[in-house]
């Protein structure tokens, strides 16, 4: 079926750029997506994400059974079986360990909200921290039900253990992550320069219609491409984003909404 062969090898590009970033260290991390009603790609365990191929993915039902595939599917299959059940307006899922995101929940640390634009817009303004749970069973994926089941988390960190992204598609899912882990890098190096500032709080509201914006323009870039009936029901029903004047928004109109936007707060700040 050729648009799985295309999930296959977006599971495989996906998982390449994550590794390359050193978010999957060794065999680390594990890529999902919905192919079908009651079908789960998913990447095998003990297998290093950097040099997988399209034929190695396993494919899963909704209750775990291994349906094909010659490999093992990953031990973290409960969670992400887990966060389809939780929210069915998804179809992909990743997991991985970004090391800055880790280090934060290992020293007790939560990601400060009202610091970064990107946080606030890209994020929604918070990343929430599902308590410690034992990795590769049930445990931690019903640690994580209650906040991935908020259809405004589209992140969620794991104590001690990494990050889950959700999205319409696997280079969404990812995408949020990686954004998550820039903006702990920043927030590292401003402590280390002696603690972030708050942004301004008139600047709040402007940064909540851009956060509107963007949702709207991701319902257009990342479709969702499974052939579940939510999918095919949601995608059906996706309308183009305006803006006020009535035009549809543009990845360029976009990207000058949220500069005029960090502008402004630059300027506010000096």
């Amino acid at each position: 079926m050729e648009n799985e062969w295309q999930l296959r090898k977006d599971i495989c590009e996906v998982s390449r750029r994550l590794y390359l970033a050193g978010f999957m260290a060794g065999s680390d991390g594990n890529v999902s997506t919905i192919v079908g009603d009651n079908e789960i790609l998913i990447t095998p365990s003990r297998l290093c994400k950097g040099f997988m191929e399209p034929e190695q993915m396993v494919k899963v039902d909704r209750q775990g059974k291994q349906i094909s595939g010659t490999l093992p599917p990953t031990s973290e299959t409960a969670m992400h079986l887990a966060a389809y059940e939780e929210r069915p307006d998804i179809c992909s899922v990743v997991h991985c360990h970004p090391p800055i995101l880790v280090a934060f929940t290992v020293a007790g640390h939560n990601l400060p909200s009202s610091v970064l634009p990107e946080i606030e817009v890209v994020l929604g303004g918070s990343i929430p921290l599902v308590p410690y749970a034992t990795p590769g069973g049930p445990a931690i994926a019903n640690a994580m039900r209650p906040y991935i089941r908020d259809a405004s988390n589209s992140v969620v960190l794991l104590d001690h253990h990494g990050i889950i992204g959700v999205g319409n598609d696997v280079y969404q899912a990812s995408m949020k992550i990686e954004h998550a882990e820039a903006a702990a890098r920043v927030i590292m190096y401003s402590r280390m320069l002696g603690g972030e500032r708050p942004l301004p709080q008139d600047s709040m509201e402007k940064l909540k219609e851009v956060r509107k914006r963007i949702v709207e323009m991701e319902s257009e870039v990342f479709s969702g491409y499974c052939h579940a009936p939510v999918c095919e029901t949601k995608n059906s029903a996706v309308q183009p984003a305006v803006l006020p004047s009535g035009q549809t928004v543009t990845d360029q109109e976009l990207e000058n909404i949220v500069r005029k936007v960090i502008r402004e707060i630059q300027k506010e700040r000096t």
